[in-house]
């Protein structure tokens, strides 16, 4: 995995309800991860609209459909679109995660967990190393939330990780909120989960909010991160190479946007000793 990256600094996820208060905070938000879904099969004069509303801004790419962990053939359009969007925005790098949201002739709609298995493996990392041929933008794969242990594994989530990671030569979107909500509900500590995942391979540090339900912890990216989510990424800026790190938060969004300033802030006071880098201007995308 390439280490000459750009420094980004501290991001936020796009979201369409958030347009007007983005543009108005220009100066609090250093880039947008923009979902690839939800542009690529747009109309060509919508896309326009919305690229050049965002013109500002450093783009990173993240895709929810590549689906790498299903055994059969990546749809060949839905690259070619990817890769368009990835040459335009001229991204860094980008990302999709451990997962898959398909299996042959029907769209689960969902980021479901993987089989940690060594023929589970074995799809992964075939199929990522096919998709590192097609497109030449450095590529990261996410780590995702699982309710239940994963019948039939063969590893842990830790170790199925390293090797992917490894295997395919592929950087990390590390999710902290993700590692933290596993390690409550399967009961293990998140600290050495991180310690047993190849670190140095993060890129980028996702970070949102959870809630708790009849003893469950549940991602809903619709609260406000945790302490224990900033201490995790307090740790892991102390021990990875990371260049960038995003909020996200899809549904019941505060009246007040100053409320995800606020925990965008509270992401810069942690990563701001690695800004000594210059930030990856929206220049350099033109």
């Amino acid at each position: 995995m390439e280490n000459n990256l750009p420094m980004l600094g501290v991001g936020l996820g796009y979201r369409h309800h958030l347009q007007q208060e983005i543009q108005s905070n220009r100066a609090a938000i250093d880039f947008l991860e923009l979902i690839t879904d939800q542009v690529i099969y747009s109309p060509p004069e919508k896309v326009d609209r919305l690229l050049e509303s965002l013109s500002d801004f450093p783009i990173v790419p993240h895709s929810v459909a590549l689906s790498v962990g299903t055994e059969m053939p990546f749809d060949d359009d839905y690259l070619d679109r990817t890769a368009r969007l990835l040459e335009r925005v001229n991204a860094p790098w980008y990302s999709d995660h451990l997962s898959f949201t398909k299996v042959p002739d029907v769209e689960i709609g969902q980021l479901t967990p993987l089989w940690f298995t060594r023929e589970s493996l074995e799809i992964v990392c075939r199929k990522v190393q096919y998709l590192k041929q097609r497109i030449a933008v450095p590529f990261l794969l996410e780590n995702i939330t699982y309710y239940f242990p994963i019948p039939g594994s063969e590893m842990s989530e830790a170790e199925f990780i390293t090797e992917v990671l490894e295997r395919t030569d592929c950087g990390l979107l590390l999710d902290l909120n993700n590692v933290f909500i596993n390690s409550r509900n399967h009961n293990y500590d998140p600290y050495k989960f991180l310690e047993s995942i190849p670190l140095e391979r993060t890129v980028q540090i996702h970070f949102a909010g959870h809630r708790e339900e009849n003893g469950l912890v549940i991602d809903s990216h619709a609260d406000r991160t945790s302490p224990e989510v900033f201490a995790l990424m307090k740790y892991t800026l102390e021990n990875a190479p990371v260049r960038g790190i995003s909020l996200e938060w899809d549904e019941n969004f505060p009246e007040d946007f100053g409320v995800l300033l606020e925990e965008l802030q509270m992401a810069r006071s942690l990563f701001a000793p690695s800004l000594a880098a210059p930030l990856y201007s929206a220049e350099a995308r033109r």
